[in-house]
């Protein structure tokens, strides 16, 4: 007779900046090199895929920027120059303010999407996302308008 399967204890929390919530929404498997590209994928399709995980949302380097060339220790992002990591930490806190999240609160990855979904618009990532490389590709804002229309429902869609 085998025995009954143990119960493992809970994964912990994915860090992730507040303004790499929105990111993950378009991602599409592009990147800053292979080894950067490679990690933020398998995280993404693990928080799609199971969307009860628990997410520790921050208004510093994540999981994700700890694989990224422009990360330089504790200056932190350095992708646009040295005042990068300040304007990181801006876009964090208006993200976070936007979603009703405090720094370094624990959601799923369930809720987060639903707060996405409810309370931001694709025509706000000009405002939100300045400067960022990835917007004029538009994948974010394909991202938040399906999101609307699907009300929500964090769905995983694999990288083109």
């Amino acid at each position: 007779m085998n025995a009954p399967p143990r119960n493992r204890p809970p994964l912990p929390p994915v860090p992730v900046r507040g303004h790499t919530l929105l990111c993950l929404q378009g991602f599409r498997g592009e990147g800053y090199d292979p080894m950067f590209t490679a990690h933020m994928a398998a995280i993404h399709e693990k928080l799609f895929r199971q969307p009860s995980l628990s997410v520790r949302v921050i208004r510093k380097p994540d999981t994700f920027c700890h694989s990224c060339p422009n990360l330089d220790g504790e200056k932190g992002c350095r992708l646009h120059g040295p005042e990068s990591e300040s304007r990181m930490a801006e876009q964090d806190r208006q993200v976070m303010q936007l979603l009703s999240i405090e720094n370094e609160e624990v959601l799923t990855w369930d809720e987060i999407v639903k707060r996405i979904s409810g309370r931001i618009r694709a025509s706000m990532l000009d405002t939100l996302c300045g400067n960022c490389p990835w917007l004029p590709l538009g994948y974010c804002k394909e991202a938040l308008d399906r999101l609307s229309r699907e009300a929500g429902a964090p769905s995983f869609r694999p990288q083109k």
